[in-house]
């Protein structure tokens, strides 16, 4: 170098070394996290979950440039490595680097909010104003500006005790304890403090929520539901889900203007956990349940897995009473009252026990009867509760072997069975529509149209009994979320979009995981038929599981349900 030449040591710049001193690299890297947090996902955001996935990366962003920040640092004093440029070189950097910067921000922020836009528009909903983007950065910056405070609190710490220590162990010993010690009463404290607390502050609220009584319902008058007239459970004691499913039974009259057949009163029975009452014990109070109501001389019985508040969607429910003319028993239990998205945080062995034992008591009650005598077993569950359900089967050969079909709504991709299935789909199918076998037992769909072909439009086999369906959206968080895409890219995410689908949704390492997250928490936003909201089109699913075919015509069919259904979780 010549001998004006300025060294520049390749340490981090930054501020001076006060509370407020920040790492430029960290700062590069947060603004380039907090960029990309801005990116689409399946679903269009709220302003405020916005500010949470930008607050969060931008965190972590900071966090990763200083960790890169110290090991650079580390190895040029390893390998005594020093860079220098000129002073005009430095002059230059100085003033085109920070111009630059300022385009890519002003450029990206601009795709990302048009994308994010395009996104709303491809499931007809209204994109985010300029106002809401404001609050998003401002809840963002608290947020990080926040964790960026607890990190450095610890660290001050972890540095005191280690000089604490020092005074009577080796430095390096010392240190090593103090990132031990700081690093385990952390974790304490955001597990047993935070985490648990917030945990349970959920759960009292969860609680108050299902000691309610919905309004406008009041006790059944009809014996063949639990809760009404010789029910061996109280109406109170069902929770407000409990109650809900219940009293939204189909009416006989309103099957038979909608089928123009003859209808009998359809069975809906359900048990409450109490907090005195094991998960088999509530089970066996299904199964008295059906007892009482002769639900084993139905034509079908299905057992339906709850989710994570006790709730059953009234479209399948509804569905299976209007298509056997009310020749039908519905069982179901509540396993606990908390949102599927807490009990898949908190507990995820509890709903599979449940959706086994469940199972397995009606599944041996059947057992007794004389063959020609016993109803059809069909199965189903919606997002946790299609994850519980699975649980009551080893494989999808032992299903076909125990059960008699189903149709498994808004399945998480984790779940076993799912996972086994997609796996094993024919080269070429997608993962968002597996193809197996030609569908000659189970078929993918994303929408009712692919019960009769692939997503491609190929026509399907035969198609055998006993026949499951699994109801999937491509922009359907809850089938995708799987803490797995924080650091591999899914095959979904490698293969062109689903239709519904922004086709610039990426996968990000870190990012999409925290995307698909806060996206759960919207997944009912869109209409049917996108996101998480299915309707109508679990009627021609079912009308094939019990017999029919799927391009049948079942239009009066989905009116009279569309009249009466309830959706409200």
């Amino acid at each position: 170098m010549s001998s004006t030449s300025t060294s520049v040591s390749t340490h981090d710049r930054a501020w001076p070394d006060r509370w407020w001193h920040l790492s430029a690299t960290g700062l590069f890297f947060a603004a380039a996290y907090f960029l990309i947090s801005m990116s689409p996902s399946l679903l269009p955001r709220t302003w405020y979950y916005q500010g949470v996935i930008s607050g969060l990366c931008a965190a972590a962003g900071y966090g990763l440039g200083v960790v890169l920040a110290w090991v650079v640092r580390g190895l040029a004093r390893l390998v005594r490595l020093r860079v220098s440029v000129s002073r005009e070189t430095e002059h230059v950097l100085r003033v085109i680097l920070p111009i630059l910067s300022v385009v890519a921000v002003v450029a990206l922020t601009a795709s990302n909010v048009r994308s994010q836009g395009r996104t709303a528009e491809f499931l007809g909903l209204s994109p985010l104003r300029p106002v809401d983007w404001v609050g998003a950065i401002a809840v963002a910056v608290a947020l990080a500006a926040l964790l960026l405070a607890i990190a450095r609190g610890l660290r001050r710490a972890t540095h005191r005790l280690a000089e604490a220590a020092g005074q009577v162990l080796p430095r390096t010993l010392a240190s090593i304890v103090a990132v031990v010690v700081v690093g385990t009463a952390t974790l304490w404290l955001s597990d047993n403090v935070l985490f648990h607390q917030g945990m349970q502050a959920m759960a009292a609220s969860a609680a108050q929520m299902n000691a309610r009584q919905p309004a406008g319902r009041s006790v059944p008058a009809s014996a063949f539901v639990s809760g009404g007239p010789g029910s061996r459970e109280s109406y109170a004691s069902l929770g407000y889900q409990g109650q809900m499913f219940v009293t939204s039974v189909s009416q006989a009259s309103l099957i038979r203007a909608a089928t123009g057949r003859t209808a009998k009163e359809p069975i809906r029975v359900y048990a409450g956990r109490g907090d005195d009452r094991t998960i088999e014990q509530v089970a066996d109070a299904v199964v008295a349940e059906l007892r009482r109501t002769r639900a084993f001389e139905r034509k079908v019985l299905a057992v339906i897995t709850t989710t994570g508040t006790g709730w059953v969607d009234d479209w399948s429910a509804k569905a299976i009473e209007y298509l056997s003319d009310g020749d039908s028993a519905i069982a179901a239990m509540q396993y606990s009252y908390v949102p599927s998205a807490v009990a898949l945080l908190t507990d995820r062995e509890t709903p599979r026990e449940a959706g086994r034992v469940l199972f397995e008591r009606i599944e041996a009650e059947i057992s007794t009867l004389p063959e020609d005598r016993r109803p059809r077993l069909v199965v189903g569950g919606e997002s946790l509760g299609s994850y519980g359900g699975h649980a009551a089967f080893v494989d999808s050969d032992d299903m076909l072997r125990r059960a008699d079909g189903g149709v498994w709504v808004g399945t998480p991709s984790f779940t076993g069975i799912h996972a086994e299935l997609t796996g094993a789909r024919t080269p070429g199918s997608p993962a968002i529509a597996p193809v197996i076998d030609d569908g000659w037992h189970f078929r993918f769909a994303t929408r009712a149209e692919e019960l009769t072909h692939d997503y491609y439009g190929r026509d399907y086999g035969e198609w055998s009994f006993p026949r499951y369906v699994y109801a999937q959206h491509p922009s359907d968080p809850v089938v995708w979320w799987n803490p797995s895409i924080l650091g591999a890219e899914p095959d979904w995410l490698r293969e062109p979009r689903g239709r519904d689908v922004n086709p610039d949704v990426t996968w990000i390492p870190f990012v999409t995981f925290w995307q698909l997250t806060t996206d759960m928490a919207v997944g009912h936003d869109p209409a049917d038929g996108f996101g998480h909201r299915y309707g109508a089109e679990l009627v021609p699913a079912w009308g094939a599981v019990l017999g029919g075919e799927p391009d049948d015509d079942y239009s009066r069919i989905i009116a009279g349900v569309q009249q009466a259904v309830h959706r409200a979780q």
